[in-house]
């Protein structure tokens, strides 16, 4: 009863005086920064402890279809059940796994096959706290609130791919592989532990409760039969499996191999690519797009162009220059998908969600 009058009192505060906003924005903000600054480390230690790079292939593989396989799970799970009580079970987790792979450092027993593991453990806890992430802001905002509660919560997803290499390969630089863990470490449970101090009320059971299985058939039907939802998971399906896929995979093979760098050069390059985001995620804030479907398409054919070029760069920075430049237009094409997709009219579901389903097809194919 007390938790459900806090709640009530919080909902009515402005946005910066709501004590579960706050609590959810410092959160999101600490567990970005934490997944970046632990992904370039756990990349350039794979690529410092053997030179053969199927392994490294291996680490993007082991996180990634874990994930995806329990992408839909993760959306079944985070609608029925408690959604703080998932989101911190997901990133202490992850600052356990963290601390674990420090216990092996400190003892110098690290292996690739760790780090393999490692992966995939992070992929089965990334597919369940992704669908909760951007469902908690309605539950703690009031309607008029939401527009800019979403803007500062997509905020922390925008400037952590910038801050996060930078700080990480900074660290590996100065520290050592036992420095970046340990912040990274530190940043996951600073997220979990505040999630905690959240105070909500839980929502009321209306309706038939259908099963988990009845949910998931249910968001496969209606994915099917929306062609605009179908348009856009294949258009999300081919950009990351014959791009991000190999771009994420090849760039840090190359920063190593070709161009001789250390940690410092894949954090340009990966600083490179979020501030090339940032860029293209401003210039769809601040232009309304009448003809998308072009926009769309325009889009594709600059990736291609700039994505070959970047093949042919002989020089680290300029690399990193197209790296940047590749990263507006796939923004672009990547989130007028997504302003179409959010005029889709449903229930939120495994499906439907279309923040979790867009981050998450994302992260599947790019990310650890």
């Amino acid at each position: 009863m007390d938790a459900t009058v806090q709640q009530n009192q919080q909902e009515g505060l402005p946005i910066f005086k709501n004590r579960n906003f706050i609590l959810l924005f410092i959160g999101s903000l600490f567990s970005a920064l934490g997944y970046y600054v632990y992904l370039i480390g756990a990349e350039w230690l794979m690529l410092s402890l053997d030179d053969n790079r199927f392994y490294f292939g291996m680490l993007f593989f082991a996180a990634s279809v874990p994930r995806l396989l329990l992408l839909t799970v993760g959306g079944i799970v985070a609608d029925r059940f408690n959604k703080r009580t998932i989101l911190f079970i997901s990133d202490f987790t992850r600052a356990i796994l963290i601390f674990v792979l420090l216990l092996f450092l400190f003892m110098d027993a690290v292996t690739v096959w760790h780090l393999i593991v490692l992966a995939a453990l992070f992929g089965i806890s990334d597919a369940f706290s992704y669908p909760v992430i951007n469902s908690l802001t309605p539950m703690i905002l009031e309607k008029e609130q939401l527009q800019r509660g979403n803007s500062l919560i997509q905020m922390t997803t925008q400037i952590s791919p910038i801050l996060g290499p930078a700080l990480g390969g900074t660290l590996i630089a100065l520290l050592g592989f036992k420095g970046v863990f340990s912040v990274a470490f530190v940043m996951l449970l600073i997220a979990s532990l505040t999630v905690l101090f959240m105070r909500l009320k839980q929502a009321d059971a209306t309706g038939e409760k259908k099963t988990p299985l009845e949910d998931l058939k249910e968001g496969f039907s209606y994915a099917r039969k929306n062609e605009l939802i179908m348009s856009i998971v294949f258009t999300a399906f081919f950009l990351n499996f014959f791009f991000t896929g190999p771009f994420s995979i090849g760039m840090p093979i190359i920063v190593k191999d070709i161009f001789a760098g250390n940690a410092i050069s894949l954090a340009t390059v990966q600083t490179a690519m979020g501030i090339g985001a940032l860029i293209g995620a401003i210039f769809l804030a601040s232009i309304k797009l009448k003809k998308q479907g072009l926009t769309v398409i325009i889009s594709l054919i600059v990736l291609g162009v700039i994505y070959t070029s970047i093949g042919m760069s002989s020089y680290l920075y300029l690399t990193a220059g197209l790296v940047a430049s590749l990263s507006i237009p796939f923004t672009i094409s990547k989130h007028t998908n997504h302003d179409d997709f959010t005029k889709v009219d449903g229930e939120t579901n495994a499906w439907q969600n279309d923040e979790s389903i867009n981050d998450c097809i994302n992260r599947t194919c790019s990310n650890l």
